[in-house]
C-alpha cells in the first residue's frame, strides 16, 4: 500500500506579537497529543480496511492463519482498540470478519501486525521504558517519560511490564572463554517470612578470546555452589568454561567456581584493599596500614611485554621469569615481616593468597595471551549495579534484583546483544517507508 497522506492543521497567529517559546510549545503539544497518534492510527486505519476489502471480496494477497478448510468472511462489526506507544496513545477501531462457513471472528489487522490477543503496547515503547527504568527508579521514569515525552504511564504499569518482559535473557557463550570474573554485592531486599531485608545479588561476566565481554547471568538468593551449577550448563562437553577465574578470593566463590576453570587469579586492587582492613583488625597504627598497602602494591607490579608470546626474544622471557620469582619471593617475605611485627591476620591473607597472584604472569608465558590481574571490570559494574539496587530503589524481590542486574550488565557489557534481541523483537525489516516532502500553506478559498 502506497499514498501520499495530508495533515491539516488550523494555525492562528496573533498579529499582536508572540513568544517563539510559545510557538514551540504550541507546535509540540498539538503533534504530540493529536497529531503523531492520530497519523499512525490513520495509516493503521487505511491498512485494515484494505484488508477487509480483500478478504472479503476474495482476492489474491495477505491472508490470516485458516480458521476451516474453506473459509470465507464478512463484515461483522468494529471494535475500539488503544496502543501505548512512544508516540502517545494511538486510539483506532479495527474491522472483525466472521467466516460464514464455520462462525469464527478473526481480526486481520492484529494477524497481520502479528500483535498478541490483549497486547496495549509497542515494543519499541518497552524498550524504552526498560531503558530509563534501568538508570532510575520506577516513581522517577514515570515522571521522566511524561515530562519529556507527553507519555502518562504509572510507575505500577511500568513495573508490571518490565517484569513480564524477557529482555534480561542472556546468550550463553558460543565458545570457552579467556576469563571469568565473579562478585557479589549486597541490597536491601523485601522481608519475606523468616529472611531479613540483607540480599545479595550475584554475577558473572566472561572475557572471550577476542577480547569483548560477554555477560554470564545475575542470580539472588542463591549459593556460589548454586551459580557454578548454572554456569556449568553453559560448558561444552564438560570443559571448562575459562582458563582463568579472576576473583577477590572469597571463599565460597572460588571453592564454587575452581571446578569452572584451569587457573585462578587473586584480584590485586582488592589485595591491596583488604590488606588495609586486616591490619585494621590487627590494631596497627593509620600509618603501618598505609605502608605496608604502597609495598604491596611495588611488589606486584610485575609488567607484561607489549607484543605477544612469539615476538618477544628468548632473553625477555628469562627476565620476565626471573622478576616473577623474585617478587614471589618478596611476597613470601612481606608475609613473615607482618608475622613478626604481630599482624597475623594481614600475614594470613597474605600467605594464603600468594600462590595465585602471578597467574596472568604464567598464562602469558604459556599461551602469550594477556589475562586481566584486577577485576576492574566487574568492579565498574558492580557500581552500576549497587546504585541501581542501593541507593535509588529499596525493598526489591529477590526475582525483581536479579532482573534489575540482568538488564544492566546486558545494557553496558554486551549492547551488540540488547540492540539484537530488540531488533528481532521490533522486527525492523525495512517494510516501512516514510519520506517527508515538505511543508507546504494549502491555500484558503476567498472570503475565509
Amino acid at each position: 500500500m502506497q499514498g501520499s497522506i495530508a495533515i491539516e492543521v488550523l494555525a492562528s497567529l496573533s498579529d499582536n506579537g508572540f513568544s517563539l517559546d510559545e510557538l514551540v510549545v504550541a507546535t509540540k503539544k498539538i503533534f504530540e497529543e493529536e497529531g503523531l497518534p492520530g497519523f499512525v492510527a490513520l495509516l493503521l486505519m487505511l491498512m485494515d480496511e484494505k484488508l477487509g476489502i480483500e478478504l472479503v471480496g476474495r482476492r489474491c494477497g495477505w491472508t490470516p492463519r485458516p480458521c476451516c478448510q474453506e473459509p470465507r468472511y464478512e463484515h461483522q462489526d468494529r471494535q475500539p482498540r488503544q496502543f501505548w506507544t512512544s508516540v502517545g496513545v494511538v486510539k483506532l477501531t479495527w474491522r472483525r470478519l466472521r467466516c460464514v462457513h464455520c462462525g469464527k471472528s478473526v481480526l486481520p489487522l492484529r494477524e497481520f501486525l502479528g500483535l498478541d490477543a490483549y497486547q496495549a503496547k509497542t515494543s519499541e515503547l518497552e524498550k524504552m521504558v526498560t531503558e530509563v527504568v534501568s538508570e532510575q527508579s520506577y516513581r522517577r521514569s514515570s515522571n521522566h517519560l511524561r515530562l519529556i515525552g507527553e507519555i502518562p504511564i504509572p510507575r505500577s504499569t511500568l513495573h508490571r511490564w518490565v517484569v513480564t518482559s524477557d529482555c534480561d535473557q542472556l546468550d550463553p557463550p558460543e565458545e570457552k572463554l579467556k576469563v571469568l570474573v565473579a562478585d557479589a554485592t549486597g541490597y536491601k531486599r523485601r522481608p519475606q517470612g523468616d529472611k531479613d531485608n540483607r540480599g545479595q545479588v550475584e554475577l558473572a561476566l566472561g572475557v572471550g578470546f577476542d577480547g569483548v565481554v560477554k555477560p554470564l547471568g545475575a542470580w539472588s538468593g542463591a549459593s556460589w555452589s548454586q551459580v557454578s551449577q548454572e554456569l556449568g550448563r553453559c560448558r561444552k562437553d564438560n570443559q571448562p568454561l575459562a582458563d582463568v577465574l579472576v576473583s577477590d578470593g572469597e571463599r565460597s566463590m572460588t571453592e564454587a567456581l575452581a571446578k569452572l576453570v584451569t587457573q585462578e587469579q587473586r584480584c590485586h586492587w582488592h589485595m591491596s584493599r583488604e590488606l588495609y582492613y586486616m591490619m585494621h583488625e590487627d590494631k596497627a597504627p593509620l600509618r603501618q596500614k598505609r605502608k605496608a598497602r604502597k609495598e604491596l602494591a611495588a611488589i606486584l607490579s610485575v609488567q607484561l611485554p607489549q607484543d605477544d608470546f612469539q615476538h618477544v626474544r628468548p632473553e625477555d622471557k628469562s627476565s620476565l621469569q626471573e622478576s616473577m620469582r623474585q617478587a614471589q619471593q618478596k611476597i613470601h617475605d612481606f608475609a613473615t615481616e607482618l608475622f613478626r611485627k604481630g599482624y597475623y591476620r594481614a600475614g594470613h591473607y597474605i600467605r594464603n593468597a600468594e600462590d595465585r597472584l602471578f597467574t596472568y604472569v604464567r598464562y602469558w608465558l604459556h599461551h602469550g595471551l594477556v589475562s586481566p590481574r584486577v577485576s576492574s571490570m566487574i568492579e565498574r559494574m558492580m557500581r552500576e549495579i549497587g546504585r541501581r539496587l542501593k541507593r535509588i530503589a529499596f525493598g526489591w524481590s529477590e526475582s525483581g534484583a536479579a532482573q534489575m542486574t540482568r538488564i544492566i550488565i546486558k545494557r553496558f557489557t554486551s549492547a551488540g546483544q540488547w540492540e539484537s534481541y530488540w531488533k528481532k523483537r521490533l522486527k525492523i525489516t525495512g517494510n516501512v517507508i516514510l519520506v517527508y516532502r515538505g511543508t507546504k500553506l494549502k491555500p484558503q478559498p476567498l472570503g475565509q
